[in-house]
């Protein structure tokens, strides 16, 4: 507004300040006024460019990407995993259509995943005080949690942190900012030197009730929190070692929670409240997976989907980097229904059986499950196909690792090449435009298409008997991932599950620290600093060749109309001397 506001006034400064020369003094003056005036301008004009420069930079490029990273977030097809089992507490298992029946538990319908595989739990291990630690001798001071599917765990890392807890004050469960108080974070110094700090994480500490588990990570965190336990009602009979079987799905809101919180049993969490009340109890939080030489990873997914071709996209460059050290499996989620279900007829599933079906990606869009399903045979025929082995140290021993390129070069663009919502249906997702990115990659087209004839059943009925407990949904050395599916966050996992840390991982990791919010990479496509500071230097270059052209040609101007007015003056004052001669 500032700069709009000093060219306007600029401008009009200078048109009066010629209409007063050119009425008050003689031609020659204008002219030599106009000249200063247009070089005042230039050089104004310049000053005023850099200051829009800097305000383009500092200001208006960020709310450009805050906008865009608000739009494409909430454009995201981050679905909840689970449906919701008991409201208002909105305690979540994982649930498919293909999965079995839950059993009632506690009011709630819980189903315990015994045939699924153990999860990534967040261990809480009690350092001080120890009377608190003697409370836990069975665990040696160590309390197993279910870690949330949502927010982000701190994978590879080992946080110590101090517990607090606000007492609910209103009846809300601590659903509501008002209901309860905690103190605020402080910092205590370490045995080494009384000039170190160790900072200690804020663990807020919430009972489970009321409202969804995102509500409650919502407001601790808005109170403080770098991460939360939630303590199971009392009503409850889970205790610890159910906690390995439960899953803690969100409401579908948990794309926004960036902090990792933890479902404990009411026992645990009973002896954790009232030591806190007395006293300050410090714990460790820690996610361990199990190690190995060769890291084996499995994605569970929908060819269709924009989140899982997200996340591919943006992990294609650190499996790479990865390629000799991990291996990976891609699945699909693949269900059936009953062939006198409706749904059969709006090309849900690959036959009138409806014995192998998948999600309609885009509703009433033109996009159908079974397009989604042939895109899923393509998929595991070219990654079967395309994968190779790789040379491995004598550390890895008999591990076998393999890669394929050119699967990860065709998944890290499909999203993009071929989009649901492309206008021309060459370019939409389907056989035509997947056919063309192939060519683009390098893959074997043949091959492909004698895979896709000779295995679609047998590949459909794998996936469909083998189900993962949410239609997305990762696993890493046999145990299932918690948190955002985040590349950097899973790059993270995957590397806590090397019982040597390879190279590969060190460059692939910085440092995180605890008492910063872990927040997803957005991809916000745009002009780079370079080629902003280019096209206003650009511009600027014009203007000021512009202006300069208009000097000379208002100078050229201003002699031609002086030359005249002289002639005339001169052939005035000559016809007055032949008069007065005649």
């Amino acid at each position: 507004v500032v700069v709009v506001v000093v060219v306007v006034v600029l401008v009009f400064v200078v048109v009066r300040v010629l209409k007063v020369v050119v009425v008050v003094f003689d031609t020659v003056v204008a002219v030599n006024v106009v000249v200063v005036m247009v070089e005042v301008f230039v050089v104004v004009s310049v000053v005023v460019l850099a200051v829009v420069v800097v305000c383009v930079y500092v200001e208006v490029v960020n709310v450009v990407v805050v906008v865009v990273v608000v739009v494409v977030v909430s454009r995201s097809d981050t679905r909840p995993c689970a449906r919701s089992l008991d409201a208002p507490a909105t305690l979540r298992v994982g649930l498919l259509r293909h999965a079995a029946e839950a059993r009632r538990r506690g009011g709630a319908h819980m189903l315990l995943l015994a045939s699924q595989p153990l999860p990534a739990a967040g261990q809480i291990r009690v350092m001080t005080p120890d009377w608190l630690v003697r409370q836990f001798t069975e665990s040696m001071g160590r309390i197993d949690g279910s870690t949330a599917t949502f927010g982000a765990p701190f994978y590879g890392d080992r946080v110590l942190g101090r517990l607090v807890y606000g007492e609910s004050r209103l009846n809300h469960s601590h659903c509501v900012e008002e209901d309860y108080d905690v103190p605020k974070p402080v910092e205590f110094a370490s045995s080494a030197s009384s000039n170190e700090q160790v900072r200690l994480i804020n663990i807020i500490m919430v009972r489970r009730g009321k409202c969804s588990f995102t509500t409650k990570v919502k407001v601790a965190y808005e109170k403080g929190a770098h991460a939360v336990l939630i303590v199971d009602r009392e009503d409850s009979d889970l205790t610890s070692k159910d906690m390995a079987n439960i899953i803690v799905a969100d409401d579908g809101f948990g794309d926004k929670i960036h902090i990792p919180s933890v479902l404990i049993s009411k026992m645990d969490g009973r002896k954790l409240i009232q030591a806190a009340g007395r006293t300050q109890v410090v714990v460790e939080l820690a996610w361990d997976l199990p190690t190995n030489h060769v890291v084996n990873t499995d994605l569970w997914m929908s060819s269709a989907s924009r989140e899982s071709n997200k996340f591919l996209k943006e992990f294609a460059a650190k499996r790479r980097t990865l390629n000799a050290v991990v291996n990976f499996q891609p699945h699909y989620a693949v269900f059936g229904i009953d062939g006198t279900d409706p749904q059969i007829y709006n090309d849900l599933c690959s036959d009138e059986t409806g014995q192998y079906c998948a999600e309609d990606p885009d509703g009433v869009g033109p996009i159908t499950g079974k397009e989604v399903l042939r895109e899923d045979v393509r998929q595991l025929c070219m990654h079967m196909i395309h994968k190779v082995a790789r040379a491995s140290s004598s550390e890895i021993g008999s591990h076998v690792v393999e890669y394929a390129a050119q699967y990860w070069d065709y998944m890290e663009r499909l999203g993009e090449s071929c989009p649901l919502d492309a206008p021309n249906p060459q370019d939409r997702f389907g056989l035509e435009c997947s056919t063309k990115l192939m060519k683009q990659v390098g893959v074997d087209i043949p091959r492909v298409e004698d895979c896709v004839r000779a295995n679609t059943t047998a590949y459909l009925k794998k996936e469909r008997e083998h189900p993962a407990w949410s239609p997305r949904a990762l696993r890493i050395n046999g145990w299932r991932y918690s948190g955002i599916l985040d590349a950097d966050l899973v790059t993270r996992a995957i590397c806590s599950g090397f019982i040597t840390v390879p190279s590969e991982c060190k460059s692939l990791i910085t440092a995180r620290d605890p008492t910063i919010p872990f927040f997803e990479k957005v991809e916000v496509k745009g002009v780079s600093f370079m080629q902003m500071m280019t096209w206003l230097l650009g511009v600027t270059l014009v203007i000021f060749a512009g202006l300069l052209l208009y000097k000379r040609y208002l100078k050229k101007e201003m002699r031609t109309t002086l030359r005249e007015e002289v002639m005339l003056e001169v052939q005035a004052q000559m016809g007055q001397y032949s008069k007065m001669g005649a």
